[in-house]
């Protein structure tokens, strides 16, 4: 049974994490840092306050720690290790990465930077009976890196194909749908974590900036700019906190697909209010930026995630009232 913690202990939790985060080097570094402060146990006990708290501070410092492989474990109820890490999806899909062909897996996902230092993997693999959860050789699926948009590589692309035998049944008794919720929530926190920071920026930018003898957060199309930012993610993060007490797959979907639109938006109206300097290494924004981009992709993207509502929607033929407003 998860527990519940108060206002006061998530508070000083968000400002562990985050401090963690900052000072940690590289993904590693920041992982152990957060193992060190009881994540793990976290996750256990509460996993709804404990991932919204950490993805949140994961967001807003930009770190490229490798918790989304926690989460994933921690709903299919594999083990939470260092030594082990995930195979997620392809970008912008949900389905299980791997899928059996003959004597041979297919794998098509994505890993995290964890893989490179983990000894096993867990892999969804999709049979006839469902999708199973199985356990793999790390080495067979982490190959020679590759230069994407994100300079932190938090993620990269696997594709390869592995012997059928190298799979391992595990105990595992999570199912693979709790599994995406868990991670689409997780990642909601995360890209409202990053909108939050690009809006903070955009505006104190704003504020200290003049042009033509006035602020530039005077002018009202960039105040309209701000304020269209500061709704979307306020209405995406109304529906991420609802997810702490519903867990229900369509609520996270909704979730997920809010909160990237939100980070997209205000990654936007951030890029036009900071300007030149905006599209400069000099400043932070474009680090931002690149990694909303990548995690907006994970298990589903704000773009193919409501064609996917839409499908089920019509399958069931009704729709369902997902929040009290």
């Amino acid at each position: 049974m998860s527990q519940f913690i108060d206002a006061d202990d998530l508070a000083l939790l968000a400002s562990s994490f985050e401090a963690a985060m900052a000072d940690a080097p590289g993904p590693s570094e920041a992982d152990q840092a957060m193992y060190d402060l009881g994540w793990a146990e976290l996750l256990a006990s509460a996993p709804g306050q404990g991932t919204a708290t950490a993805f949140s501070a994961l967001g807003a410092t930009g770190s490229a720690a490798s918790l989304l492989d926690d989460v994933v474990a921690n709903a299919l109820g594999a083990e939470t290790a260092l030594e082990s890490c995930c195979v997620f999806p392809a970008p912008h899909k949900a389905d299980a990465p791997g899928h059996l062909h003959g004597d041979t897996v297919i794998v098509d996902g994505m890993l995290s930077a964890r893989a490179e230092a983990a000894v096993t993997a867990v892999l969804g693999v999709g049979t006839e009976n469902g999708v199973g959860h199985f356990a793999v050789d790390a080495g067979l699926l982490y190959g020679p890196a590759v230069n994407g948009i994100d300079p932190g590589r938090a993620y990269r692309r696997v594709v390869v194909e592995i012997p059928a035998g190298a799979l391992e049944p595990t105990a595992s008794e999570g199912s693979w749908e709790s599994a995406v919720a868990g991670a689409r929530v997780a990642l909601a926190h995360q890209l409202l974590g990053g909108a939050r920071w690009m809006l903070g920026e955009a505006r104190q930018h704003a504020i200290d900036r003049a042009q033509f003898g006035r602020p530039v957060a005077s002018f009202q199309a960039i105040r309209h700019k701000l304020a269209d930012s500061l709704v979307q993610i306020e209405g995406a993060a109304s529906v991420a906190g609802a997810c702490l007490h519903d867990s229900d797959p369509m609520l996270a979907a909704l979730a997920k697909s809010l909160a990237g639109q939100a980070a997209r938006t205000t990654a936007t109206h951030a890029q036009q209010v900071l300007a030149g300097i905006g599209f400069t290494a000099e400043h932070r924004f474009h680090l931002w930026l690149k990694r909303m981009l990548v995690v907006d992709t994970l298990f589903g993207s704000a773009s193919s995630i409501p064609v996917e509502i839409g499908q089920h929607l019509l399958s069931e033929g009704t729709a369902p009232r997902l929040i009290q407003l």
